[in-house]
């Protein structure tokens, strides 16, 4: 009996020890593995740049997915100066649960000015804590620093060249000094921006941009500089110019049967060509549709210019050619008897001998030499500070991108490639991504007077 009992007595200790783990420890293992969980918070800040305007923004995010966010703490530090932009506490939905905020968006808006920054360097802190019961019961905190710099006042733009005569798709130059360096500066014509270069002076804050006045251009349109620095701090400054008038040729040409027939077919595996349509409808599409996204593939070039000038004299012109079609001359295409297209053209024509030997029209770098559509087999040549020159409706280029070619160098041979009715050369020049007028660019007298003699001027007036 006396072994029974102690048989009874041991598995009533058993049962008690399971009970008291169920009741003791299971809730104690969770609170650890919970409420004293090291795991800290996670914090996203955004900050477009560290130097910032007067009004700038901070955002960012504070998540915690283990306990929830308890605080967040916010300031910014100057000459010893904490000044607290924001100190939040966040309630938890009861004692063993989580916080009410998992994540949460941060977002301050800080007048610099209001607050009485000064501009110059400071630091941006944050701090998040969350709900765990780690460090007697403060929570896990992360904590972040940023250095930032103030940066209130726009850059002064100063302009350094007196005349700007320019031509209704002419070309211009325009110089100028900034007081600080900037993110971004240029000439706006309109809503077309052109960027401008430093470097071609020792002083590095003078710039120098070219820039087009589009062959549509309307008095109504502002012509300025404007200069953005890292901060988002902004000026702009009106130059003089003078935008001569001038009047393009009207050209009409007669689209037969037989140019269709000779053409359309190598036309036939261009994207969205319509194969099912009339001969009419096809070369609306060629002329229209297709000719807007040959000149986007020829003008984003302008993007891969080097920051220096290669160029110098006059631009050549194809030996020995007659001129056919003008620039900015305003097409009227017929079909039948009726008008079907219209376009401008956007360079000059050129045609001497057949297969005749085309050369570089001045020094510079070969950006693009491929197939474009209506201009054919096109050779690219960038001449620097975004002056371009294009060779078009060769019959075979002999140049790779990345060449450095001088003045004269063969780069290709006329031809008939793309939309052309006979053996010619399409010659055009554009300045970022607006065409100008190579006549220009021919005439030494006119590169002295608008660009060499201002780029000597300037030097003369700085170190």
């Amino acid at each position: 009996m006396m072994f029974k009992r102690q048989d009874k007595g041991k598995r009533l200790k058993k049962w008690l020890l399971i009970v008291l783990f169920v009741l003791v420890l299971i809730p104690l293992t969770w609170v650890v593995l919970t409420k004293l969980e090291g795991e800290k918070p996670i914090i996203e800040l955004y900050l477009q740049s560290r130097v910032v305007p007067a009004d700038f923004e901070i955002t960012g995010i504070a998540d915690d997915r283990k306990s929830g966010i308890k605080k967040i703490w916010i300031s910014l530090l100057q000459n010893g100066k904490d000044t607290v932009l924001l100190d939040e506490e966040y309630p938890t939905r009861g004692f063993l649960q989580k916080g009410t905020i998992i994540r949460t968006p941060i977002q301050l808006n800080v007048n610099v000015k209001k607050m009485k920054f000064s501009d110059g360097p400071a630091k941006l802190r944050i701090a998040v804590w969350d709900h765990s019961w780690r460090d007697w019961w403060h929570g896990n905190q992360t904590y972040m620093e940023k250095e930032i710099r103030f940066d209130t006042k726009p850059p002064v733009l100063s302009i350094l060249t007196s005349q700007h005569n320019v031509a209704k798709g002419g070309s211009g130059l325009v110089i100028y000094k900034l007081s600080e360096q900037c993110t971004q500066s240029g000439v706006f014509v309109g809503n077309e921006f052109f960027p401008g270069y430093s470097g071609y002076y020792n002083d590095k804050n003078i710039h120098l941009a070219f820039f087009a006045v589009p062959v549509d251009y309307d008095k109504k349109i502002d012509i300025f500089i404007k200069a953005v620095d890292p901060a988002g701090n902004n000026s702009r400054s009106g130059f003089f110019h003078y935008i001569r008038n001038k009047k393009f040729m009207t050209d009409t040409i007669n689209i037969s049967e037989n140019f269709l027939n000779w053409k359309l077919p190598e036309f036939q595996s261009v994207d969205k060509f319509p194969s099912d349509k009339s001969s009419e409808e096809k070369f609306i599409f060629i002329n229209s549709q297709l000719r807007k996204k040959n000149n986007h593939t020829i003008l984003e070039n302008g993007q891969k210019t080097e920051n220096r000038i290669f160029w110098t004299g006059a631009f050549r012109r194809l030996p020995n050619s007659a001129r056919k079609a003008n620039f900015a001359d305003q097409r009227v295409y017929k079909f039948n008897g009726n008008v079907i297209s219209k376009a401008v053209h956007m360079g000059i024509d050129l045609a001497s001998v057949k297969h005749a030997e085309v050369p570089a029209a001045n020094r510079g770098k070969v950006v693009f030499a491929d197939y474009v559509g209506i201009y054919g087999n096109l050779v690219c040549i960038d001449h620097g500070c975004g002056l371009m020159s294009i060779y078009a409706h060769l019959s075979r280029m002999v140049v790779n991108i990345n060449d450095l070619v001088e003045k004269g160098d063969a780069i290709g041979y006329t031809g008939t490639t793309g939309l052309a009715g006979g053996d010619h050369l399409h010659f055009g020049m554009f300045i970022d991504h607006v065409y100008v007028n190579p006549v220009e660019w021919w005439d030494l007298s006119w590169i002295n007077n608008n660009i060499t003699d201002k780029l000597e001027i300037v030097r003369s007036m700085v170190p």
